[in-house]
């Protein structure tokens, strides 16, 4: 139903020739995935394989179109359609030479996967009961499509430090997270003219924040110039060299909320002064007037009775109603794809919407054709007889797929499903609990705005096992968005089990909760936490194995072969815990007005600002002498931070805090000034001072070992620093040898290197330690 782009068809024949000159090595690989994924297409793990991902704007597509999807999945191999959390398909598990034919497939049948992936405006949300709802204020799904319309068609949307995420509400529910993602819209009506309550700067992956509200109502005319400031701003003021700290919301955590919004009201100021941006509403499918179907009777009408009550929803049209059709995991075989498609056509264009749960809701089906649709779900293989709680949910694709991946999500998933089955829990009064998993610290699986939500972690005993970090009590709507609060961790054995815990004491005590978060609030929070600590003793690899295999599994868990190793990951975590120690701090002392503790608040910072680079120099300080020593002989005596802080740093060094509340303006400056220094951080671990005084020999490189490290004794994420360290006093396709040793080391620091791009050569065990040869790229 979007326009599609004027240049996609010559995007995709140059995509087919730069398939081949990839093939053939005549272009770098990176050179290639910089064309790739912004089209969609990203490479699988493991297998070598690929998806295409499709762009279905507010989740909708016509059953033709559906139908011929599933026609192309099948005519190139592939065995899985995936619904992801963002309202769009996958196709997945196609050869890198199919892609190409996949994209002419979807191009003809008005479909495009181009900003399915990549640095752009992502497929942007609605809510799934846009147009049909009883309370919706008015129907959201023209403004989504005709906002698609004039970004994907900017050249300057496809050049965003980061992914740019937006989404359309209906009502205050807030049921498409408008209030969690870059920009979101929520419909609202003042004195009759429709308009819409806008948030900005929400976000859900890794220090995920809520949106702040941009304007409380604006004219809907205005969405376009909104969407396009927004757009500027983060293309201004994003992060480009860090693309861990790229989203929108970290210029809110680096400028502050009036600074961004200052930025913000001058772009918006230019453009609708500069141009006039045509409006331009597309019009909807309407309903088959007509459908020559039968009327079908269901066999057993005590099981579709139940089924209607968990599944089919009235819709505010009188006579239709909507009806969930459920995929564990958005998971769907292409042949009952197809099958479905076909059987909609006759119902009409405008039938079908995908969820941000992975499941395919109906609309506009007659209510004499429910037993008809009932009987064909059941023809398909559909299940048709579960709980609705069991057929919601939510995992991202994991580490079966993804390079980020630490965890398998969707086999605990699958196992929490079946554990739940079997709980003896009164399952249908669970209905609007959100369960959802990520496989790693990211957000693919939406977990912090669930009610309950888990993200994967590497714990440790003896050695590693599969760890989940616990979330929950987000509060969605309402005017009151809230993000889920950590409570907690749990091993991935234990983790179905936990669940069953927590959903059991919130039916223990649902009659005086309205709901999920009211529970949380009420003393759930507490429950919760107390849960966690009833799991927290893990068995060593000894006395229970069970704990060191993931769900899903038959290898026993260990990080080898993801593509990002732990070290790495381990090493942003190690920043990342003194970077939120100083924005939390920030936020605190604007509140207080007694000095002792804004002092110590003050003080806080200051150490938390000397401490957060050292690992990048491969500084571990044994006490807290060491932290402002290597800090003053690193950072401050080395240029990268101004002398001028040398006074505050001594001060706390110490312990001499009086001073600090005058000097408050000079701390803030610091801290400002380090985090700067992160944001500029190359991949190296440099700076942009170290770069400009350390310029690479200009000699023809060898073969030969050019530096050896012995790292042995050195442990994860250290080891990997301190590789990471040498590399840089490398140039391009020189040698460097490490050793390492057995265990987490050989484990992990390899992958982490390869997630940067470099090559390993050689991977060799001698004795009890390894030799791993390594190709600075």
């Amino acid at each position: 139903m979007y326009t599609l782009p004027s240049t996609l068809k010559q995007e995709i024949g140059k995509y087919n020739d730069l398939i081949k000159e990839y093939q053939s090595k005549k272009i770098d690989p990176k050179e290639f995935k910089a064309f790739r994924v912004p089209m969609g297409i990203y490479e699988q793990r493991e297998d070598g394989t690929y998806m295409v991902r499709v762009r279905c704007s507010a989740g909708f597509i016509t059953p033709a179109q559906l139908k011929r999807v599933a026609e192309i999945a099948q005519k190139y191999g592939s065995q899985l359609i995936h619904i992801t959390t963002r309202q769009e398909l996958q196709i997945q598990n196609l050869e890198l030479k199919d892609t190409y034919h996949v994209l002419q497939g979807l191009y003809a049948i008005g479909l495009a996967s181009r900003g399915g992936g990549g640095n752009t405006v992502r497929n942007i949300m609605a809510s799934i009961d846009a147009g049909i709802s009883n309370d919706e204020v008015f129907d959201v799904t023209p403004y989504n499509i005709a906002l698609t319309n004039y970004l994907i068609a900017q050249p300057d949307s496809w050049t965003l430090p980061r992914k740019y995420k937006i989404s359309f509400s209906g009502s205050d529910s807030d049921n498409a997270f408008a209030a969690f993602n870059d920009l979101g819209f929520i419909a609202r009506v003042k004195d009759g003219q429709k308009g819409f309550k806008v948030y900005i700067g929400g976000s859900l992956g890794s220090q995920p924040m809520v949106g702040h509200v941009l304007f409380d109502f604006v004219p809907a005319e205005d969405i376009l110039y909104i969407a396009d400031a927004v757009k500027k701003l983060f293309s201004r003021y994003g992060n480009r060299r860090n693309k861990h700290k790229a989203r929108l919301r970290f210029v809110f955590y680096k400028l502050g909320k009036e600074k961004v919004f200052e930025l913000f009201n001058q772009i918006y100021d230019e453009i609708k002064q500069s141009k006039q941006l045509h409006f331009e509403l597309p019009l909807l499918p309407s309903v088959s007037p007509t459908i020559n179907l039968p009327v079908g009777v269901p066999a057993d009408k005590g099981a579709f009775t139940l089924w209607e009550e968990r599944y089919v929803t009235q819709q505010k049209q009188a006579g239709y109603v909507s009806i969930l059709i459920p995929f564990e995991h958005g998971d769907v075989e292409p042949g009952v794809v197809k099958s479905l498609g076909e059987f909609l056509i006759p119902f009409g264009e405008d039938v079908i919407r995908f969820s941000m749960r992975q499941n395919i809701h109906l609309r506009n089906i007659p209510k004499q054709y429910i037993a008809t649709v009932y009987n064909f779900l059941q023809e398909i293989g559909v299940d048709t007889t579960q709980s609705y709680i069991l057929n919601s949910l939510v995992s991202c694709t994991g580490a079966n797929t993804c390079r980020l991946g630490i965890c398998l999500s969707k086999g605990a998933s699958g196992r929490l499903r079946e554990k739940l089955a079997s709980s003896g829990l009164g399952l249908d009064q669970l209905k609007d609990i959100r369960i959802n998993i990520s496989g790693c610290p990211n957000s693919c699986g939406q977990q912090t705005n669930a009610d309950i939500g888990f993200y994967g972690k590497v714990g440790r005993t003896d050695r590693m096992f599969p760890a989940y970090n616990v979330v929950a009590g987000a509060v969605i709507g309402n005017g009151n968005p809230q993000l889920a609060e950590l409570v907690g961790s749990v091993s991935a054995w234990d983790m179905p089990a936990l669940t069953i815990d927590i959903l059991r004491s919130y039916l223990n005590n649902k009659d005086t909760n309205h709901s999920f978060s009211d529970y949380f609030k009420a003393g759930g929070k507490e429950e919760i936490k107390s849960l966690c600590q009833k799991y927290s003793k893990i068995p060593d690899f000894r006395e229970d194995k069970n704990y060191y295999f993931d769900w899903g599994s038959d290898q026993i868990f260990s990080l080898a072969g993801k593509g990002t190793g732990e070290c790495s990951a381990g090493l942003f975590d190690m920043i990342d815990v003194d970077y939120n120690t100083i924005r939390q701090s920030r936020d605190e002392i604007k509140k207080i007005t007694d000095k002792n503790k804004a002092a110590s608040l003050l003080a806080k910072i200051v150490t938390a600002s000397s401490r957060m680079l050292l690992i990048t120099k491969g500084i571990e300080p044994k006490d807290s002498a060491g932290i402002f020593d290597g800090f003053t002989e690193r950072f401050i005596k080395a240029g990268l931070v101004s002398g001028k802080y040398s006074e505050v740093v001594d001060a706390v060094k110490n312990g001499d805090y009086a001073g600090l509340p005058s000097q408050k303006n000079l701390v803030l400056d610091l801290a400002a000034d380090v985090i700067d220094l992160y944001e500029n951080m190359d991949d190296s671990l440099q700076f942009p001072a170290e770069k400009e005084k350390e310029q690479p020999k200009e000699e023809e490189a060898t073969n030969k070992v050019a530096l050896k490290k012995d790292l042995r004794g050195v442990a994860c994420p250290m080891n990997f620093v301190k590789t990471k360290i040498e590399l840089s006093k490398l140039k391009s396709d020189d040698i460097l040898e490490v050793l390492l040793d057995d265990g987490e080391p050989i484990e992990n620091v390899p992958g982490s290197v390869k997630g940067e791009g470099h090559k390993i050569l050689v991977q060799e065990r001698i004795g009890n330690y390894w030799s791993v040869v390594i190709q600075k790229r």
